[in-house]
Order: structure tokens, then sequence, then C-alpha cells
């Protein structure tokens, strides 16, 4: 989610998301390792930059990963003295610091139109139930999640625009008043699936993944954050 669904190059930042016309979005990104990954053959030469005394684990680590499209991707490994490690590591940091910093300008910009939009990928709409919508006091809920400082600064950042939130909730809520549980639901039902196979930053992170359903643009990735950090907060699967 750092990449901002970006490829992280510069002269490139290609959406790493595919927009099809009768079929749904497609990622198209791929997590490329900076140090190899594969020690090579007799036939086959090792992955570029592979360091031998690297475990799979730190190889497969999001240390060791830069989020590229497709073809930067090739032209890093089948171009490799071009591309030294020390340069990967450079570009990811800088790239990385350049989307936080364009989320936090998308933010301030928020409006209601993105957050009908956000709300459309979470929205399951498939349950009326009764529930409590009174946010849920963080601290408490955080350390219960075992989340990290990457996922507070994340939330932080989404909670800046509660007021908004809140807002366009109550506004959606007169036009339909199953709205606001509905879309609570549809965080609920994806973070009960997502919850099987992970937890802490990983879960949150793949729920904001699942939050900005590949938008490019950082105002409404921006709006997406900002919902899935109210919801963070209304939902009790997450006291569990």
């Amino acid at each position: 989610m750092k990449s901002g669904n970006l490829c992280a190059f510069k002269d490139c930042r290609k959406s790493l998301t595919s927009d099809g016309e009768k079929s749904e979005p497609a990622l198209i990104g791929e997590a490329a390792h900076i140090y190899g990954e594969n020690a090579g053959t007799d036939k086959k030469k090792p992955s570029a930059r592979y360091r031998a005394d690297m475990t799979d684990d730190e190889r497969n680590h999001y240390n060791n990963l830069i989020y590229l499209c497709p073809t930067c991707h090739t032209k890093i490994d089948k171009q490799e003295n071009d591309f030294p490690a020390e340069m990967l590591f450079q570009v990811k940091s800088e790239h990385e610091q350049w989307v936080e910093e364009q989320l936090d300008f998308g933010m301030s910009d928020v409006s209601f139109a993105e957050l009908e939009v956000a709300a459309k990928a979470i929205a399951s709409g498939n349950h009326v139930k009764d529930g409590d919508l009174t946010v849920i006091p963080p601290e408490d809920k955080l350390a219960k999640n075992n989340l990290t400082s990457v996922s507070r600064s994340y939330i932080s950042m989404g909670l800046s625009r509660s007021s908004e939130v809140t807002s366009f909730l109550a506004q959606m809520s007169q036009i339909d008043d199953g709205y606001p549980v509905r879309l609570k639901d549809g965080f609920s039902e994806k973070y009960l699936e997502l919850s099987a196979n992970l937890s802490g930053d990983e879960l949150f992170m793949a729920m904001l993944n699942f939050a900005q359903n590949g938008f490019s643009d950082f105002k409404q990735q921006a709006a997406s954050l900002a919902l899935l950090s109210h919801l963070f907060h209304l939902c009790e699967v997450f006291e569990k």
C-alpha cells in the first residue's frame, strides 16, 4: 500500500491497476526482489543481485521488495548492472515518502464525492442488522490488534477527516437509513475473510487495499483511508 498503486520509478509511475472495459479492474503491479530470490542452477544463472548470505524470509520480506510495473520489473532484472541494490533501496524509500506526502495532501481535499465512491468499494449491500455506530476509543483497539506505528500513522491520517465521514454517513442515512449499517457489514465481512490468514499490520493493509479498490488518484485513496479508519473504530470485530 505504500506504493500508492504506482510504479516506484519516478520517470514511470504507471498505475499498477488496469481498468477493463468489460472486466473488473486487475492488479498488474509486481513485487520485485531487490536482492534476487533464486540461487540459480548449472543451466540458469542466479536472480539479479542475488545474495547467498540471506535467508528466504529475508529475501521475501517487505524490506527487500519494491513494487513496480511489469516493464520496470523486467528492466531491473535484465539490466542488472544499471540497477544496483543501493539504487533500488533509494528509489523505494523516496517513492514511499512521496506517496505519503501526496496522500496527506489529498486528505485535505476529501469531499462527499470521494467518500461516496470509496463507500461503494466497501458496502456489501447484503446485510441489514441492528448495530451501534458509535466510534470506539482507538488506543485499546490498536494494541489489541498488534498494530505498529505503520498502521497507526495511516489510521491517524485517516481520522483527521473523521468529521467529514460522520457527516457523509449522516447524509446517506437520511436517504437510506440502512446504508451506514450495510457499509459497516461490508467492512466486517471482508475483515472476517482476510483475518483467517492475516493479522496485525498485514491485515490492516489488506483492508486498506480492499477499500482503495485500485484507485491511483491520491484524493480518492485518501477518501478510502478516511472511511476505513472511521470504520476501524466502529466495527466490533476488531475487539475480539
